[in-house]
């Protein structure tokens, strides 16, 4: 996943009504492995999952 935005996104704390905030958060539950390696502009994140 990729965007252009700046900044290093990091997992939220979202209350139950909120309507975004919990990507990273399935992403850290679900994945082996994750990180967002530097980028001139934006930010890419991966994940490694374990099959």
């Amino acid at each position: 996943m990729s965007d252009p935005r700046e900044g290093h996104p990091a997992p939220a704390d979202p209350m139950p009504d909120d309507e975004s905030g919990r990507g990273l958060a399935i992403v850290d539950a679900l994945a082996e492995a994750w990180g967002v390696p530097e980028r001139v502009v934006g930010k890419t994140v991966w994940a490694r999952m374990r099959l």
